[in-house]
């Protein structure tokens, strides 16, 4: 009877041994629909030195496609000034009466005239100019102009000729004194022969 009891218990626990582990087995497929792989990836590199070669030559080829920035130009205004063109021109101022003498210097009566270098703006040079001649004799013809303001003659103002025809004769530069003055006409000869003044006339140039 014993022995019967004991057999029992033995397949007892057999049957529910046997059934644990159909339970877990159930279990475990039951959760594992998807297979389990360990996978593994390799990279087997076949490019040869041609294949690297043609590699490194496109991307060399790449960098110096790239645009280079160039730097932005720097814009200077240069500002030029034009100077003016200045425009050369001559007055002539009238000397009137005419007349003539015989001797040293004397002064021309009719002849007397104002003149102030200031009312020419851009003033370069003033010239006496004359008709002259010497009448009936042989020498030297020669006229002048006279500061009467000052009580002196005007520096550079003389002109001679020997001609006894009427001719144009010019002085040299003149410097007028600063200021409206009157001035007049002086005639010379060195000889008994007499020296004609037939007209004259102030030459000024201006440069503006």
């Amino acid at each position: 009877m014993k022995w019967i009891l004991i057999l029992d218990l033995v397949l007892l626990h057999l049957g529910v041994g046997f059934l644990i582990y159909k339970f877990s087995i159930f279990n475990f497929q039951s959760n594992s629909n998807v297979p389990i792989y360990n996978t593994k990836t390799e990279y087997v590199d076949k490019c040869g030195i041609e294949c690297q070669r043609y590699i490194s030559n496109k991307v060399t080829e790449l960098q110096s496609d790239k645009e280079v920035p160039k730097p932005t130009p720097i814009v200077k205004t240069i500002y030029q000034t034009i100077p003016k063109t200045k425009t050369k021109s001559i007055v002539y101022v009238p000397i009137p009466g005419s007349g003539s003498v015989i001797g040293d210097w004397t002064s021309l009566a009719g002849t007397d005239f104002y003149f102030d270098k200031a009312d020419y703006n851009g003033l370069v040079e003033i010239s006496f100019e004359g008709n002259l001649k010497l009448f009936n004799g042989n020498g030297m013809a020669y006229m002048r102009l006279f500061d009467v303001t000052h009580g002196i003659a005007v520096q550079s103002s003389d002109a001679k000729t020997a001609s006894q025809v009427s001719t144009p004769v010019n002085s040299g530069a003149i410097n007028f004194w600063s200021g409206k003055n009157l001035y007049r006409v002086q005639l010379k000869t060195l000889t008994a022969d007499t020296v004609v003044f037939d007209s004259g006339k102030l030459k000024v140039t201006m440069l503006n």
